[in-house]
């Protein structure tokens, strides 16, 4: 959600000034999406990911509204954070994975996605990295996974996980939005990514998988995570 002192005019400005300075970072289609949808963030904390990073990236959001933060949260809760994580779909801006850099004490984040608008960082524990990464790629260095609604990315986190026995904790979206030829619904995604979970999670002896949600934040989407016995 958009801090209440912020007035839509004032939105609007910034989300101008911003894409004057990174023009060449987003498609047409893209600067037309976040022009007419820039003032989403003011009624409604869950905003589509290429408006929310905007946001983060320009201070715009309450934080105890931010999503980011709420994942963040439970990814400690649940996990050490302090070890070397891959963000995968890490989106053009990778809020994310900047806001764990710097909440690290040891260990690093590396962020994979081809939609990355730099791979400049001034955070010495945080790579980014300009590709998507492969199901079957090797990550010798890696000692968890994490997605935040990466979309299609979801299944490749999850054979990431289980072909380097890598702990996980993926942030569902609706996910069918890319899939329509082959799930009728986010249900059936839903359900098809937590039996791909679970059986992963099975063969490379992970424990069990397990899901929560963040409904404060407005969303109804579960975030899995696999806890080993």
């Amino acid at each position: 959600m958009i801090k209440k002192e912020i007035n839509i005019l004032g939105l609007h400005h910034q989300i101008l000034k911003f894409l004057k300075e990174h023009e060449k970072d987003y498609t047409d289609s893209e600067k037309e999406f976040i022009l007419k949808n820039y003032a989403w963030g003011m009624r409604s904390s869950l905003v589509p990911d290429i408006l929310r990073q905007i946001y983060d990236e320009l201070n715009l959001l309450e934080d105890n509204k931010n999503i980011y933060n709420g994942f963040l949260d439970l990814l400690d809760e649940h996990f050490d954070i302090n070890q070397n994580i891959v963000e995968i779909g890490g989106g053009n801006i990778p809020s994310l994975g900047k806001k764990l850099a710097s909440r690290q004490k040891k260990g690093s984040v590396t962020v994979y996605d081809d939609k990355l608008i730099t791979t400049n960082t001034n955070v010495p524990n945080l790579t980014l990295i300009k590709r998507r990464l492969s199901p079957k790629e090797e990550l010798p260095k890696a000692d968890m996974i994490i997605g935040f609604m990466p979309c299609e990315g979801t299944e490749t986190a999850i054979h990431l996980a289980q072909n380097n026995k890598l702990d996980f904790m993926i942030a569902f979206c609706e996910g069918s939005c890319h899939n329509e030829a082959l799930f009728s619904s986010s249900e059936d995604w839903e359900l098809s990514m937590l039996y791909e979970a679970r059986n992963a999670a099975s063969k490379a002896d992970l424990g069990t998988v397990e899901k929560i949600y963040m409904k404060e934040y407005q969303n109804p989407y579960p975030v899995i995570y696999n806890k080993r016995q």
